[in-house]
């Protein structure tokens, strides 16, 4: 239980193999839920309530699904292990917020791909993440123990 409150901290510092074990876990869960969503909740969403629109496999759908609930959890503990891994290198958690335009911007491809056209946008928010991305997963400053 206190690993999983650990999650949640924005305060300390966190190694490089953290970070690196929690990024593929989050990726499964995400699409675990996409495959759950697509496969099992959208065609059946009529025989839980009548009012409700089914939807075939691939179909496009309006609405909140669950695997943009589920991606919008994990956007929380991966920004605390990112300002975590920042203090590890000696930054503030504001150079975390750099990347957040990249999150937005991946968002909206995922989820409104023809509202947005063209790749510029991707682009210049992938041109900021890029250094944030390099910090965090470099290896740290050496901790010097007292004399």
């Amino acid at each position: 239980m206190k690993k999983l409150a650990s999650l949640f901290s924005f305060s300390g510092k966190v190694k490089r193999a953290r970070l690196l074990q929690f990024l593929p876990l989050a990726l499964l869960l995400w699409l675990g839920a996409a495959y759950v969503d697509e496969t099992w909740l959208a065609p059946n969403l009529c025989l839980i309530n009548e009012n409700w629109i089914c939807y075939l496999p691939g179909e496009v759908r309006e609405g909140v699904t669950l695997d943009m609930i589920v991606y919008a959890l994990l956007m929380i503990p991966l920004f605390g292990l990112l300002v975590r891994r920042l203090h590890h290198h000696g930054r503030s958690f504001w150079w975390a917020l750099l990347g957040l335009p990249l999150v937005v911007v991946l968002a909206g491809f995922l989820y409104r791909p023809e509202e947005l056209g063209d790749l510029t946008y991707l682009l210049i928010a992938g041109v900021i993440f890029l250094p944030l991305l390099y910090w965090a997963l470099k290896k740290g400053r050496k901790e010097q123990k007292p004399a």
